[in-house]
């Protein structure tokens, strides 16, 4: 008995150290980007994520790289059956409870008699996988007339969607956040907030679908893509987006977290030298 007595005392400390230790790996994961693709080459017809986790997008159809990009290189999307494609993984899953952000520049070149959307987990070519988001570009009704959304569906099929309420399709950089932070969706067109929308805190995201950029179903987008981020675990603040949109990817991972960010930062310039 005593001994076991010793043994129970031994081990209970180093579980709560183990805990610790596991919770803080989650909080500084969930400081990191859980994606990045800036776009910057076009290797093979594979867009490189540059945050180390290995989430590299496939180019499908017709898709051209351009030193255009809001900075340095872009994908240019002509319409007619150009996508990309990212492997599930629970990496993009968003259960109840969980913060995260979408971010991305885009330009749009041309018209859409139907709404694509710009980033979306998951309503690709076989049609939507509830429970999904997207960055969409639509107006509030959902039709197609040069604004931009946020959108998350619950697995009932109830849709939550917000827009801005302002036109883009003007060819210029436009830079598009969605966050969800405490179960609140928020809007962001240029560094400011347009809409935002409570009680949204349910899973998406959370099924075997792929992630996808510049489609939705058979709808291809006319426009340019440069720097799409995603964050799991984190809803990036206005002044965070606001860095983000002004300095580029480069400032803003240089600044907002210590550690491992900055290392990541580091192995991208020596990818792109």
């Amino acid at each position: 008995m005593k001994k076991t007595i010793i043994k129970f005392g031994i081990q209970k400390p180093m579980v709560f150290l183990i805990c610790v230790s596991l919770l803080a790996l989650e909080v500084l994961a969930a400081d990191e980007p859980t994606a990045i693709w800036l776009f910057d080459k076009k290797d093979n017809n594979i867009v490189k994520d540059l945050s180390g986790n290995g989430h590299d997008g496939k180019i499908n159809g017709a898709v051209d790289w351009t030193k255009e990009g809001q900075f340095g290189g872009a994908l240019a999307f002509i319409g007619k059956d150009g996508w990309i494609e990212v492997e599930d993984h629970k990496n993009f899953h968003f259960p109840k409870g969980t913060d995260f952000t979408l971010a991305c520049w885009v330009k749009i070149t041309g018209d859409h008699a139907q709404p694509p959307m710009l980033i979306a987990k998951s309503y690709g070519l076989q049609g939507q996988k509830k429970p999904w988001y997207a960055l969409y570009y639509a107006n509030q009704g959902k039709q197609s007339d040069g604004d931009i959304s946020f959108f998350c569906r619950d697995t009932a099929g109830t849709s939550f969607h917000i827009a801005a309420g302002q036109k883009i399709n003007d060819d210029k950089w436009h830079h598009v956040v969605g966050t969800r932070d405490n179960g609140t969706m928020y809007l962001y067109l240029d560094g400011e907030e347009k809409n935002k929308k409570t009680d949204a805190d349910f899973d998406v995201g959370v099924h075997d679908g792929h992630l996808h950029m510049m489609t939705h179903a058979n709808r291809f987008m006319n426009a340019m893509l440069d720097e799409a981020l995603i964050y799991k675990g984190r809803a990036l603040s206005k002044d965070e987006i606001n860095l983000l949109m002004k300095d580029g990817t480069e400032s803003f991972l240089s600044v907002s977290a210590a550690g491992k960010t900055t290392t990541i930062w580091g192995r991208i310039k020596l990818i792109y030298q």
